[in-house]
């Protein structure tokens, strides 16, 4: 698949070698996201053409330090000539020998996964905090610190505790393909599918680079085809990528998460319904769900983030949403171990109209806040669950409301009781002054 979008996120990486160039100071850049999302693309495709020498290393989690330490100097050797290079056997020493070389000429070093030094050699932030201070000024050095576990990477640059709080120039966290991008891919790679296949795209990857990429490489962006592609033997690693997920980036190894996330999946949202038959107070589990791993959201009702008894819990990665609803329950992993797919087939096809429902309430809730238009936008509902809207979106400095029923079928929209809903919310909020706009949203709007 070719290279789709991120013009934004390229600038502010060549912008940053520019500056290191003209400043010779060195500067230290970190990118995070989600694995999968493409970071390690945008870096060679920002980066790794311009000329400049590069280096980029990736850091298993099992690794030995005085490889990597190798593996990065013979590169530099290779690449500026350096007949005896030194053997040096700390990542910290070598990133100092690289700020040295980089007072000569400007050099990129690039750390993929860097959060798994941690794992053989936990002084290599301080000693790379006191390498950083002494050494920077005068060099002409982009470090690129990029990892998949954001939490970490948050911790390591962010928090006042760590030693190296301060010393990141920029922290780029890398956000799947907007809405309009994938609407760009899809015209690109099948012109004539429909607004129906771009919604189970959506759903299967989140925009997530490296699953639309599968689907694109697969030459499945039909329905049908993306169906029969991940429910089938070639499906194999679509279907292993929750498991694997789970397992080693988020090292989620107790029962109790699986199960919690599975409930959520199925439409617990509630934390009463979801501790439902689960002996051990959820409450801890559920907080490192969202606050550590990033997989659960809490989600309140637009303009009522301060009300946590009406709170619901949702799975904020659409890929694990697909995967814990169709691909791990046990009655799932039964068929697809004895390779009955066409079973599998008719459970997913029989569930997903209602699956994709939710599924389009998020894509217009995404789409419209990408619109630049709206100062808020999400769904929303009253304490006693009477009154509940699909999308509501405010703009405060024009004082305009949209309010909106998402449905698959625009005919089964109800208007007379939409106008009803949103009445509601407006005495809710003492909106009474603003300009309400109502819509009924269907697949058909999709690409609006």
């Amino acid at each position: 698949m070719k290279f789709f979008g991120r013009e934004q996120e390229i600038q502010t990486l060549q912008r940053q070698l520019e500056l290191c160039k003209k400043r010779s100071c060195a500067r230290m850049v970190v990118v995070t996201g989600r694995r999968r999302v493409g970071k390690t693309t945008l870096i060679l495709k920002a980066l790794g053409s311009l000329g400049t020498p590069f280096v980029y290393c990736f850091v298993p989690r099992i690794a030995v330090e005085h490889d990597l330490a190798a593996q990065i100097i013979g590169a530099l050797a290779g690449q500026l000539d350096i007949r005896f290079p030194p053997s040096l056997t700390s990542m910290a020493e070598t990133v100092g020998y690289v700020l040295e070389l980089s007072k000569k000429q400007p050099i990129v070093l690039v750390i993929d996964e860097c959060q798994d030094i941690d794992a053989f050699s936990p002084g290599f932030w301080s000693a790379l905090q006191k390498i950083w201070d002494l050494g920077k000024n005068g060099a002409k050095l982009l470090l690129v610190m990029s990892g998949s576990l954001q939490s970490s990477l948050e911790r390591i640059f962010g928090s006042q505790s760590e030693p190296l709080y301060g010393r990141c120039d920029v922290l780029m966290t890398l956000q799947p393909f907007s809405t309009s991008t994938l609407i760009e891919i899809f015209a690109a790679e099948d012109a004539g599918a429909q607004p129906a296949d771009l919604l189970l795209l959506y759903a299967l990857t989140g925009g997530v680079a490296r699953y639309v990429e599968y689907f694109v490489e697969n030459e499945a962006l039909r329905q049908q085809a993306m169906l029969q592609l991940v429910f089938s033997n070639q499906g194999s690693w679509f279907q292993a990528e929750g498991h694997w997920m789970l397992a080693h980036d988020f090292r989620v190894t107790s029962g109790i998460y699986l199960e919690i996330l599975q409930k959520i999946a199925n439409g617990a949202t509630k934390r009463s319904e979801i501790q439902d038959g689960i002996t051990q107070d959820v409450s801890s589990y559920l907080k490192r769900l969202e606050e550590l791993f990033g997989i659960v959201s809490r989600i309140s009702p637009l303009m009522s983030e301060n009300r946590p008894r009406i709170v619901r819990y949702h799975i904020a990665d659409p890929y694990f949403r697909f995967w814990l609803r169709f691909i791990s329950p046990l009655q799932m992993q039964a068929l697809s171990q004895a390779s009955l797919w066409p079973r599998m087939l008719t459970l997913v096809q029989n569930a997903l109209p209602a699956f994709l429902g939710r599924t389009l309430e998020q894509w217009f809730v995404r789409r419209t806040m990408e619109s630049g238009n709206w100062d808020q936008a999400g769904g929303w509902w009253d304490k006693k669950g009477q009154n509940e809207i699909d999308l509501a979106a405010v703009n405060a400095q024009d004082q305009k409301l949209r309010i909106a029923e998402v449905k698959i079928n625009p005919k089964k929209g109800n208007l007379p009781l939409l106008r009803r809903k949103a009445e509601a919310f407006i005495d809710a909020n003492k909106l009474q002054k603003y300009a309400v706009e109502l819509k009924i949203l269907s697949l058909d709007n999709m690409l609006d």
